[in-house]
């Protein structure tokens, strides 16, 4: 026999036929044999039993609901991880690099920051920067501080 499905309930995997002949047959997943997901106003061809509806096929897909998922991989941005690397080089090289690796992980950190938030969700990787920028501007106000109690040392020295 042949239907149109009226409504279909994805959540409780039920719904309803209006055959051809007036008559209403209620349907399960289990008696569902097409690879089509079930939706409203589909064209099926089905067994009646009673009040129920068995061995459901679609014949008319063109009102078909498909379920498509579209998975989308983040990449980890390389400038975030490079970030993160050389602001743990700086916080641990202490003066034998001077300030390099600092410097190099807040530029790589705002760049890939930058980035992340330009691609629409195809980048992540923004702790990495903000970790790598935390740590680079910690070291760069470190050495700043030592400069200035470097200078005022040497300036209290000199007045005696």
């Amino acid at each position: 026999m042949k239907g149109k499905i009226l409504d279909y309930n994805l959540q409780e995997g039920e719904g309803i036929i209006s055959a051809d002949n007036g008559e209403r047959y209620n349907f399960t997943n289990k008696n569902w044999k097409s690879s089509i997901h079930p939706s409203s106003n589909q064209t099926v061809d089905f067994t009646p039993d009673a009040t129920q509806a068995i061995d459901i096929y679609v014949i008319d897909s063109k009102n078909a609901y498909t379920h498509t998922t579209v998975i989308q991989s983040q990449q980890t941005s390389g400038l975030a991880i490079t970030s993160m690397i050389f602001g743990i080089l700086g916080f641990l090289s202490s003066w034998w690099l001077l300030a390099i690796p600092s410097i190099i992980a807040i530029i790589t950190g705002h760049i890939a920051r930058s980035s992340i938030k330009n691609s629409q969700d195809r980048m992540d990787g923004d702790g990495f920067a903000l970790v790598g920028l935390i740590l680079g501007y910690l070291i760069i106000l470190a050495y700043v501080a030592i400069v200035f109690i470097f200078v005022g040392v040497i300036g209290a020295a000199s007045m005696y």
